[in-house]
């Protein structure tokens, strides 16, 4: 297995958005590194087109999903370390450092780096800054077993969010890392990160949110885009909480704890902070459908097939091109 990380980006449909990431890929401060790109399903040949603009290697996930594409570019991966930007993020160019350097503990298994947005001027953008608070702060927080609020973090973004996450790839071969099920592309379509931070603390290991490593990654430029979003997260919310109800029985009473503070609007333990009263983005009539809309959702992920998170099969040389490695920035 090879020490140099990788960087993997999961696209789909979004060539312009990869070149801005990739430019920034390149620019890391970091001796050695691969990068890989997987193409999702694209409806065209703009991905493989861009990945090879750049010179970076690129391979295909024809199933929809992100945590598909996230398995396929693991698998693909030789390297100790696998990590993951969305490709609308903007890495720091010291982000690939910062990341890597809490697996210096074997115990660690994931970290999650810090989020911030690239600006705050339009309507939309300044409600997100006020209340979304995606950037956890500049605190470190490492969670395993013996922290006592470890469920409640895990599953619901104490410890970071996906745009911005790296993993030790030993974690996909000892049982899994991304339910297939999850996320976008799929009926359930978020949570596919947290959900996979909540498993392997559950196997013991321990995740880490690592402020240093900063990416900047856009918040909802409208309100319309942002009414959106809060409605499809509404949705996933419900489907989740449900999955974890269902498929999850020794965390039955802890997911029905967070339900009860949920409805009761009560504040989350790392999540204390003060700010003032939240303006309704939707009518109570349109949420009220998209937690009912979850629901239904949850049923419609019972019908999706799942390939099984096993032991990684290694990737076909012939099938691949050479790892490509970064030389040192001067």
């Amino acid at each position: 297995m090879s020490p140099c990380p990788t960087v993997v980006l999961c696209t789909r449909n979004r060539p312009a958005l990869l070149a801005r990431c990739l430019d920034a890929v390149l620019q890391l401060k970091f001796p050695r590194f691969d990068v890989l790109v997987v193409d999702n399903a694209s409806d065209d040949g703009s991905t493989a087109a861009v990945a090879a603009q750049k010179g970076v290697r690129c391979i295909s996930e024809p199933r929809v999903g992100l945590n598909r594409a996230r398995n396929t570019g693991a698998r693909a991966c030789e390297s100790e370390v696998v990590a993951y930007l969305d490709d609308d993020a903007v890495p720091h160019p010291s982000w690939l450092s910062a990341i890597l350097e809490p697996f210096e503990d074997a115990q660690v298994m994931a970290v999650a780096g810090r989020i911030l947005p690239p600006s705050v001027e339009t309507e939309a953008e300044k409600y997100c800054a006020d209340y979304w608070r995606h950037d956890l702060g500049l605190q470190p927080r490492s969670v395993d077993p013996q922290v006592p609020n470890w469920f409640e973090l895990t599953n619901f973004g104490g410890v970071g969010i996906g745009a911005n996450m790296a993993f030790r790839r030993a974690a996909f071969s000892e049982g899994g890392v991304f339910n297939e099920r999850l996320d976008r592309g799929t009926p359930l379509f978020g949570f596919g990160e947290h959900y996979a931070f909540f498993s392997l603390v559950h196997r013991g290991h321990r995740v880490i949110y690592a402020p240093e490593a900063t990416a900047l990654h856009p918040y909802p430029a409208s309100m319309e885009l942002l009414r959106d979003r809060h409605l499809n997260d509404l949705t996933s919310s419900a489907g989740y909480l449900l999955f974890l109800l269902l498929e999850h029985p020794h965390y039955r009473i802890a997911t029905l704890r967070f339900i009860a503070r949920g409805l009761r609007k009560g504040p989350l333990d790392w999540k204390r902070i003060h700010r003032p009263p939240r303006p309704r983005l939707v009518p109570r009539w349109q949420a009220s459908m998209a937690l009912v809309k979850g629901l239904l959702r949850y049923l419609q992920s019972l019908a999706v097939p799942s390939r099984k998170s096993g032991r990684p099969a290694p990737f076909p040389a012939q099938s691949s091109t050479e790892c490509l490695l970064v030389p040192p920035k001067q």
